[in-house]
């Protein structure tokens, strides 16, 4: 996956997830949602053959690229306790 940053500015940050599942820039743009401070959080992808996943956050106040990194952060360790979970019961 690559990560093009289209938009970076006080409040806004788009980008582009080059070779990503569109699932991802979903889940993250709920995970953004989420928050107190975002204003408006989303993902499109252009054309569901041709094109690539988009990632919009509109911040009221705060860093857009720093509450992407906490939700990501959110998202891995949901990721892993499931995998923890889920481990224990196929045992």
């Amino acid at each position: 996956m690559e990560v093009k940053i289209l938009t970076n500015e006080k409040n806004v940050l788009e980008m582009e997830l080059k070779g990503a599942d569109p699932a991802l820039a979903q889940l993250l743009a709920e995970k953004l949602g989420e928050d107190k401070d975002v204003e408006f959080a989303s993902s499109k992808v252009e054309h569901p053959l041709l094109g690539e996943p988009k990632l919009y956050v509109r911040m009221k106040k705060g860093e857009p690229a720093k509450l992407v990194l906490e939700k990501l952060e959110e998202i891995k360790k949901e990721v892993l306790d499931f995998r923890t979970q889920f481990k224990d019961i196929v045992k």
